[in-house]
């Protein structure tokens, strides 16, 4: 489909057409907005049981921002009545703005613990709620990026487009009567996403951001993880979610195009080292989506200022967890209002650790403090695949295998186990060392996973919502979409053989850097070696609690089919995949033994 020329490195942007807002499907209806300024009064609400205003606002609706190339966006201003001028946090994303919009969490059973009372229904999908922050002293701008909507030009799935949009209507916000010249950004997802991608642009009035989740590669993080393309994903989030009245980039087109690397997907890797302004960044364990992301966002970045947290919830419940709403206030206010209020002591990294309790609040530990992330003075230890599914922590002297079918969803995987004879506390990355051959296929993808087993020997899930939330009579066991949502397993890695190729100066010793740009298939029965790094996780064990190491042909996650189905996965695989370890197959997977601070 004709569009914009813009290509990269020889690789030109396809385009489709995009959904009109007209097309209700998981959204609000759409109602055609103008330019209008009003005042909401005490106790007005979006709709029928959403929270109620409990101090007016001033509401801007549809203000024109005019980017550098003529091209007009449209966002929606929520302001406190206040003759001060205030700080802009900005909820930039495709979603919709107030009024109409993508609305996915309002279709999730029970909200995720959230009751429909908790938010007013004026925030943005994934963004801050004006009934909650105006308050504060903030105003809110909700953001229609170019392409959604109704705001002008043709939409970009991300990219340096992005972050050029960015930049102007950070300095366009900045410019208002209204406002102190200080703006940030705030929001989950795309919404941190489009943060990271705006700080490399560098506008002057971007004072800090938070990227609460957001990944910093889309190609390695979220559309071909490993080198396995992702296309359920790809076509799900940009057809459902996405509305706009002319051209949207076909992320899924580009994929089924180039599923290798190259410069279309490089347009899509944000570089954060050249940033040097305050970062308050949120990790997850949970989501298949933002695992490592965050991480090397917040890593990469130059800034003397930053500082990480690891949820043990889920990104939406978090946003909305009062506790941490006024732990964000506070890194807002020292540098959006320069309020000296001790910010800078806080720890610069905070993680939950996971004990996997049956009940939410008595489960994980909570926002443990550390110096630095990783965590200085983590003790790497190798466990090496042993006979009869052992983990140990020596190698094996003699070789041996384990073959498991690598084709369905009905296929067992192959499983170590190292039982803890005293407490141990895992938090970080971990990497998997593995030898393996198929003789059935020329390339294999590969799906490694760390789980928790109790003293009896039980598979452990974490809940990560608080069950107590939900309503009477909610039957959380047999609600499919209710449990994708809540439950988490543990870390997992995933990694396509022909992709094993490394850039060893681009790599650190336990996170390989796959340049994913050729193929070098593996011939039937020939043994190659793979290096798969795991996601962070955050894990404690009791002494007799056990680490379960599992090698499979999918994503180890118990909820993402009913037990009943057979179906065929959506890779490459086919027959047997065969690990060999013991003797010179030194097979190992390698996890971060950490101290807990002293209480």
């Amino acid at each position: 489909m004709t569009g914009p020329k813009l290509d990269f490195g020889g690789f030109p942007i396809p385009w489709t057409q995009t959904n009109r807002p007209e097309d209700e499907t998981d959204m609000f209806p759409y109602r055609k907005q103008t330019r209008n300024t009003r005042t909401l009064p005490v106790g007005w609400r979006f709709a029928d049981g959403k929270r109620p205003l409990h101090q007016e606002i001033i509401f801007d609706e549809v203000v024109e921002i005019p980017l550098r190339d003529g091209v007009k966006i449209y966002c929606d201003i929520f302001r406190p009545v206040t003759n001060t001028k205030v700080p802009a946090l900005l909820a930039v994303s495709p979603y919709g703005k107030y009024g109409h919009g993508f609305r996915f969490f309002d279709n999730i059973p029970f909200r995720l613990g959230l009751p429909e009372s908790a938010t007013s229904g004026l925030e943005k999908f994934e963004g801050p709620d004006p009934a909650e922050w105006c308050p504060r002293g903030y105003a809110i701008v909700n953001v229609d990026i170019r392409g959604s909507w109704d705001s002008e030009g043709n939409l970009y799935i991300e990219g340096s487009q992005m972050g050029l949009d960015g930049y102007d209507t950070v300095e366009f916000i900045a410019a208002q009567p209204w406002c102190n010249g200080a703006v940030s950004m705030c929001g989950n997802s795309w919404l941190a996403t489009e943060q990271w991608a705006t700080a490399i642009e560098k506008p002057p009035s971007l004072k800090c951001i938070a990227p609460w989740e957001g990944f910093t590669d889309k190609y390695r993080d979220l559309i071909c993880r490993g080198g396995v393309p992702k296309y359920n994903f790809a076509s799900f989030i940009f057809n459902k979610t996405i509305r706009g009245r002319n051209l949207r980039e076909d992320i899924g087109e580009a994929l089924s195009k180039w599923p290798l690397f190259n410069g279309y997907w490089e347009d899509k890797v944000y570089d954060t080292s050249g940033l040097t302004l305050p970062i308050y960044a949120l990790g997850s364990y949970s989501s298949g989506n933002h695992g490592a992301g965050t991480v090397r966002g917040w890593k990469q970045a130059a800034s003397k200022d930053k500082w990480i947290r690891f949820h043990p919830t889920q990104e939406w419940f978090d946003l909305y967890t009062p506790r941490y709403i006024d732990d964000l206030q506070r890194f807002f206010d020292r540098y959006l209002k320069n309020i000296e209020n001790g910010w800078e002591n806080t720890p610069r990294a905070r993680v939950s650790i996971l004990t996997y309790g049956n009940r939410f609040e008595a489960g994980p530990m909570w926002d443990v403090p550390f110096s630095d992330y990783p965590i200085p003075l983590t003790e790497y230890r190798k466990l090496y695949l042993h006979d009869a599914g052992k983990l140990g922590t020596s190698p094996q002297g003699h070789e041996g295998s384990v073959a498991h079918y690598a084709d369905s969803y009905q296929a067992k995987p192959s499983e170590f186990v190292l039982s803890f004879d005293k407490a141990t506390t895992l938090v970080g990355h971990s990497k998997a060392e593995l030898w393996m051959s198929c003789k059935d296929k020329d390339d294999m993808d590969v799906y490694v996973s760390i789980r928790k087993m109790s003293k009896a020997g039980e598979v452990l899930e974490h809940v990560n919502v608080p069950w107590e939330s939900l309503p009477a009579g909610a039957n959380t066991q047999h609600d499919v979409p209710m449990t994708q949502t809540v439950k988490y397993t543990g870390p997992t890695g995933i990694l396509r053989a022909s992709h094993r190729a490394q850039v060893p100066e681009r790599s650190t010793a336990m996170i390989p850097y796959h340049p994913h740009d050729k193929e070098e298939k593996v011939r039937p029965g020939e043994i190659v070696k793979l290096e798969i790094s795991l996601w962070p996780m955050g894990i404690h064990f009791e002494a007799g609690e056990s680490l379960l190491f599992r090698v499979q042909g999918f994503i180890d996650t118990s909820v993402d089919f009913p037990s009943h189905i057979d179906k065929r996965l959506d890779n490459l695989n086919e027959g047997r995949h065969i690990l060999h370890f013991g003797g010179k197959y030194d097979s190992t997977i390698i996890v971060p033994v950490i101290t807990l601070p002293a209480q």
